[in-house]
Formats: C-alpha cells, structure tokens, sequence
C-alpha cells in the first residue's frame, strides 16, 4: 500500500484461519490485542516472537499459541500465511513487512499501511455475526466509533435473529416449499 496515493477501494474478505500458520511479532500490548482477535477468528495455529511479552499474553494460555522469548528471525517466516507486526522499531517493520510479502503472507504492519498488504478493520461479533468496518487505513479511530455505535444497534439478543435466519434458510435451501421460502423472508423483514 502506498500512502501517498490517494485512497483505493479494498477488496473485503473473512478468512478461514484455522489450521493456517499465523505470526505474530511483537509483545506488548498492540501485539497482545492482535493476537487476542487472531485467536477470537478461530485461528489455531499463532507463533508470537518478541523479547519480552506483555503480562496479558499470560490470559491467552495454550490456546495454540507457540511463543518464542527473543528476538525476530526470517526463519520464523517459514510458512506463515497471515503475518502482524506489531513493534515500536522502525527497522523491524521494514523488515518483516518486506520479507513476509516476498514470502507470499499476509502482512499487517500496525499502524504502517505503506508496509502492509492487508489492513485489520475494527470488527464487531455477536454470535455469528460479524460486522468490519474500515476507512482504508484513513482514520482507525473512526472505524473504532463506527464499531461501538453498530454494537448499540446490532448487540444484545440479535445474534439469536441471525441464528433463526440460518436454520430457517437452511431448511429454505433443502425445501421446494414455498412456505419455507415466505417464512424466511417474512422473518428477514421483521428486522
């Protein structure tokens, strides 16, 4: 990404990560929320590498998190598919955002779209709903708004409308019955 251009329009995309190598580099607080939201999207496989981590790392547990107490290598790139960088050094940025996209990851360098070949949007769940909002790395602080003021309107007892939709568009996909396909439709109104 070049931050100089003007702002272009981003192709939105939910990621499947389980099973899928992720990196992530950096220990403090920045690197722990980003690996926090990496195993909140089901990632399973997350190699964190920094010299010292951040107390909250202690919360994430086991939950297939490889940790490595040092500093970053290439070598850890090996086979990384989603790669975040998240340190307070220039160099290191540069470094990994140019050598994960060289290696076909990828990368997210915080708060360095010029590094980066994919930006984190500020995200909303509940249940199975799941709602990003991004300004094209223009301005997070306004996603994060954007995100707060979606959580008034879609929190709280919504996922379980979500959940009804699911089985009842199940069941309109595997029924001919015109009345399936009413109901569902007739619920999809209500909301």
């Amino acid at each position: 990404m070049n931050s100089t251009a003007p702002a272009q329009a981003l192709y939105p995309v939910f990621l499947d990560l389980r099973g899928k190598p992720c990196l992530v580099v950096g220990g403090g607080k920045v690197a722990f929320r980003k690996t926090e939201a990496l195993l909140k999207a089901g990632a399973t496989e997350v190699k964190a590498v920094a010299p010292l981590f951040h107390p909250e790392f202690s919360r994430l547990g086991k939950k297939g998190i490889k940790f490595f107490k040092r500093e970053f290598r290439l070598s850890d790139l090996k086979g990384a598919a989603i790669v975040v960088c998240a340190t307070d050094s220039e160099k290191v940025n540069a470094l990994v955002g140019e050598a994960a996209e060289k290696n076909g990851a990828l990368v997210n360098v915080v708060d360095r779209p010029a590094l980066c070949n994919f930006i984190a949007p500020a995200v909303f769940r509940n249940g199975a709903l799941t709602i990003a909002v991004s300004t094209g790395g223009a301005s997070p602080a306004l996603a994060k708004k954007i995100r707060i003021q979606l959580r008034k309107l879609y929190g709280g007892a919504f996922s379980r409308k979500v959940e009804a939709l699911r089985r009842l568009r199940l069941k309109m996909l595997s029924s001919k019955s015109k009345k399936d396909k009413q109901a569902y439709f007739r619920l999809l109104r209500g909301l």
